[in-house]
């Protein structure tokens, strides 16, 4: 995966979120593809509610891209953007929560902790996958 319809098409078919609507879900991963090195792939992707607290306390939907080097994490701002930057070495552990209807996926890295909300049933998905491609 290269573009940014090629990585949002991905979460639809792999039930890996959709966020708020096709088009911003576009746009969050436009900040991703534009900053890919030349020789990085893209091993899975997934959209969901960055560093969540509570259902208001969080910072907005975020595209995820994890790579054969890193894990991208992009947003599309009305002004501006955010771009977030892991490398998978600094990758520690992924660990997630479920509830009744949503579900945590919790990232713990060398620097910092943070975690992602997404829906119950896509979490256990995510999950799996980030298991396959990062640690397996």
């Amino acid at each position: 995966m290269k573009t940014a319809s090629e990585m949002y098409n991905y979460c639809l078919e792999n039930n890996f979120g959709q966020g708020v609507s096709k088009k911003w879900g576009l746009k969050h991963f436009e900040v991703v593809e534009k900053n890919l090195l030349p020789d990085e792939e893209v091993l899975m992707t997934f959209i969901g509610l960055h560093n969540n607290k509570s259902l208001s306390n969080h910072e907005g939907n975020y595209a995820y891209a994890i790579t054969n080097k890193r894990m991208i994490m992009g947003q599309k701002k009305l002004i501006g953007e955010n771009l977030k930057i892991v490398l998978l070495s600094n990758l520690n552990d992924v660990s997630t929560s479920t509830g009744i209807l949503a579900g945590t996926i919790t990232f713990d890295t060398l620097k910092e902790t943070f975690n992602v909300r997404v829906d119950k049933k896509q979490a256990n998905n995510i999950m799996a996958k980030i298991h396959e491609v990062v640690f397996g």
